[in-house]
């Protein structure tokens, strides 16, 4: 076996959204040449799942022990040297039929390894459509590393299923931080990016990123100190990356982001109905930004509320606390 495409499906107990996940690989225009799903133990009927699928040959790997989310990913990394392109898709989100016809072209012209990604549609249970994370115009931009790399301490947006790496057939110098709750993935990325020769993004909505009650991200989100910690740790970690020193205006804007994105979560986990966990969310981003950056970042997060889901009536999924 020689793939040119890989695609690879960490899982566990992922019985409820699974086959759809593996129908969105079977309908696509141009077909992955391996899928490897990469079982985390499950208890539920993923394997028997996987096993009476006929869409297309699958390959189904069982972890003799537990590895946890992030060390499970890193499973998906150990297949890079045998593919040119590797794909994480999880198994409760799912891809456009039109996804590798498409993204693939973006990193063809790369002399080595490569890192694209597209807009994500966020969707809930029944695959209602939320949100998409930007303007879906088509737009294909070149990124240099510094930019990316300042927009990635920003936690810029970068689902995991619309994400396509170029591998060069050699393995990922970068690995999943194990250590993290839930921003692991905003830690890798950059260090990947490090390494590549071409990163490109592309502002149409291919990817298909679902929130349940049963989300890695929303269970893992009950730890004030891990959302707060993780998100400053994140920042600092890849603004280390760039080349330039940040000085106080730039510090200043990771701080007021990190103002508004923790405003955000402690006024939806108060909504709720955990007014204390709320409480300490706020306390620890102020001791990270200072009252007056807090004050400001609470301005812009009750601006935010009135303009997209009061006024714009933007729908979102009650057990999504980061938007």
């Amino acid at each position: 076996m020689n793939p040119i495409i890989t695609t690879t499906i960490p899982v566990r107990n992922g019985q409820e959204f699974l086959l759809q996940t593996l129908e969105s690989l079977s309908r696509q225009t141009r077909k992955a040449d391996r899928v490897v799903v990469l079982d985390n133990c499950s208890t539920d009927a993923t394997e028997q799942i996987v096993n009476d699928f006929k869409g297309l040959p699958l390959e189904f790997h069982r972890n003799t022990s537990n590895l946890d989310t992030f060390g499970n990913f890193n499973r998906c990394l150990d297949f890079a040297h045998e593919t040119d392109y590797l794909h994480i898709l999880h198994a409760d989100d799912y891809i456009s039929s039109k996804f590798y016809e498409t993204m693939i072209p973006l990193l063809e012209d790369c002399q080595g390894r490569g890192l694209a990604w597209c807009l994500d549609e966020r969707v809930d249970e029944h695959n209602k459509t939320l949100s998409i994370s930007g303007k879906p115009d088509g737009r294909v931009t070149v990124l240099d590393l510094d930019t990316f790399l300042a927009r990635k301490a920003e936690i810029g947006n970068q689902a995991f299923c619309a994400t396509l790496l170029k591998t060069n057939r050699e393995p990922i110098p970068a690995r999943f931080p194990t250590h993290m709750l839930i921003l692991g993935d905003m830690v890798f990325w950059p260090n990947y990016g490090k390494f590549c020769k071409k990163i490109v993004t592309l502002n149409l909505p291919l990817g298909k990123y679902r929130w349940h009650g049963s989300n890695e991200t929303f269970l893992r989100s009950s730890k004030a100190d891990a959302l707060v910690r993780d998100e400053w740790d994140t920042m600092q970690q890849v603004e280390a990356l760039r080349e330039k020193k940040p000085g106080l205006i730039r510090q200043s804007k990771l701080k007021g982001l990190l103002a508004v994105r923790s405003g955000i979560k402690a006024k939806r986990i108060r909504q709720n109905g955990l007014p204390k966990q709320a409480d300490e969310i706020a306390r620890l981003a102020r001791n990270h930004t200072g009252l007056p950056l807090w004050l400001a970042g609470q301005f812009l997060v009750e601006l935010r509320e009135l303009l997209i889901f009061k006024i714009g009536r933007r729908p979102r999924h009650p057990r999504n606390v980061f938007s």
